[in-house]
């Protein structure tokens, strides 16, 4: 990590008290733009309902904060490497994103649409997937974009002056980690909330809609290239 000037306990507590907040602003600076794995979550609730869905919202908050920990640690090293994969991180990104989106929009149209009046019972999350299978494709698609990176390595010169002590950036980082993931959990959450109130009709045009999006976010990250 940085080099740390000398302070006594005191101080580096008072370092931690600080960065904690800290990195809880700025996890959710990261977080709360709604992007492609944004709408992927909320899918993810819609789909499977807020515990099915929350190993993807854990999956993003660990790319965050395994990120965020790489540049406090190195970030004026990683940032130039990271900067030399372009574009190919933002192309496979992208493709992959409009392949799940088209891969969902075909699911969707098998999907039946029940004659039910009033409120729908819980539809159980799809069968074959495993929660293990869930958060390895969002950890992916999280990861393989490295603007999260650069952006914790662009906020370092502010946190070299901010955390003075080793406590006060692991406390940056765990400030990360709570606000990412309350932020991800949120998402699922507001999707597992259509889920219960929406009914049948709802997720079906929900997934169509979201799906949509993904396949149209995915184009626009291609063609930013």
């Amino acid at each position: 990590m940085c080099s740390l000037p000398p302070g006594g306990p005191h101080h580096r507590r008072m370092d931690a008290l600080l960065t904690f907040p800290a990195g809880l602003v700025a996890g959710l600076a990261i977080a709360v733009p709604l992007g492609a794995i944004g709408v992927l979550l909320i899918h993810e609730g819609v789909a499977r309902g807020f515990r099915a869905g929350l190993p993807a919202a854990a999956a993003v908050a660990s790319v965050d904060t395994v990120y965020c920990a790489v540049a406090v640690l190195v970030g004026a090293i990683a940032a130039p490497v990271v900067g030399g994969w372009a574009p190919w991180p933002q192309r496979v990104g992208g493709a992959v994103l409009a392949a799940i989106g088209v891969g969902g929009l075909l699911r969707s149209r098998g999907a039946r649409v029940p004659a039910v009046v009033g409120s729908a019972p819980a539809v159980p999350a799809p069968r074959g997937v495993s929660p293990r299978a869930r958060f390895g494709l969002f950890l992916a698609l999280t990861a393989i974009n490295p603007a999260t990176l650069l952006y914790f390595v662009a906020i370092l010169p502010g946190l070299h002056d901010l955390a003075t002590s080793i406590p006060a950036q692991i406390a940056f980082v765990a400030g990360v980690t709570v606000a990412s993931f309350g932020w991800q959990a949120a998402l699922v959450a507001g999707g597992a909330f259509l889920r219960r109130i929406g009914g049948p009709r709802l997720r079906v045009w929900t997934t169509v809609v979201g799906n949509g999006v993904v396949i149209l976010l995915g184009i626009a990250l291609i063609a930013a290239v």
